[in-house]
């Protein structure tokens, strides 16, 4: 009778802790692993586990000049909710972060050379973050600060560094910020910056122009913006040039 008893009593033992372990598995939060690891060592208010090394980062700027280039030149089309300075931005920082196979290219029209993927990780699986890529301030160590959207503000504030307003070290697939406060509706307009056969270019999308015209992609000479409107012009004289910047995400010794 005790026997019974005891079987009895460990049967419901085993059943109640393979209860417990199974609401355990469906309710944990896989991205606890990663709470250990949350630190900002480098204090540039950007999660380490995010940022690159240079190997990871020639990647990235590899792929996100090419994809822009891409996208200039209506090879790659990007969809109509990134149709302006800042979509363009936000869809060839994804699709740089994304591992760039055979199917990738056939969905996307991409035409050019191939790189090396990224190693350290892949969108859409991105430590802590998943798909939510771009911070969106307030505290780096809390998830729900990071969405998949990010303002022209937004992503100049907190996902790149000011690298100044000097020409001089700028790279291929940096940005160029400037600001409008007349410009109620769009006052942020960001370019990206290309070398390419010894020439200096910058790539654009102008955003909505008008209720009829959704704007357009432009490539201009940076040496060109100095005869365009004044406000354009990218240098220290011009108060509404905010300066240069550099992803977070990026080793500052990348070539």
């Amino acid at each position: 009778m005790n026997k019974r008893n005891t079987l009895k009593s460990l049967t419901i033992i085993l059943l109640m802790l393979s209860i417990i372990i199974f609401v355990y598995i469906i309710f944990y939060d896989y991205n606890d692993i990663y709470k250990i690891e949350l630190n900002d060592h480098n204090n540039n208010n950007y999660l380490d586990i995010l940022e690159l090394n240079i190997e990871d980062s020639k990647s990235f700027y590899l792929w996100f000049s090419n994809i822009i280039i891409n996208v200039v030149n209506n090879d790659m089309k990007i969809p109509d909710s990134y149709s302006d300075c800042a979509g363009l931005i936000r869809y060839a920082y994804k699709e740089s972060l994304k591992k760039h196979d055979q199917t990738w290219i056939k969905e996307t029209g991409y035409k050019g050379n191939i790189f090396k993927d990224i190693k350290k990780y892949n969108y859409p699986e991105i430590p802590f973050i998943g798909t939510d890529i771009f911070y969106l301030g307030e505290d780096i160590f809390v998830k729900k600060n990071y969405s998949n959207f990010a303002s022209a503000r937004y992503l100049v504030e907190f996902n790149m560094d000011y690298l100044g307003s000097n020409i001089v070290n700028i790279k291929t697939g940096d940005i160029l910020a400037f600001f409008h406060p007349y410009d109620i509706e769009y006052p942020y307009h960001l370019m990206v910056y290309i070398e390419q056969n010894r020439e200096r270019y910058v790539i654009y999308h102008t955003g909505p122009i008008s209720e009829n015209n959704p704007g357009e992609l432009r490539l201009t000479n940076f040496e060109d913006l100095k005869y365009a409107d004044p406000s354009w012009i990218a240098n220290k004289e011009n108060k509404n040039f905010l300066g240069f910047y550099r992803f977070k995400i990026l080793s500052d010794n990348y070539e």
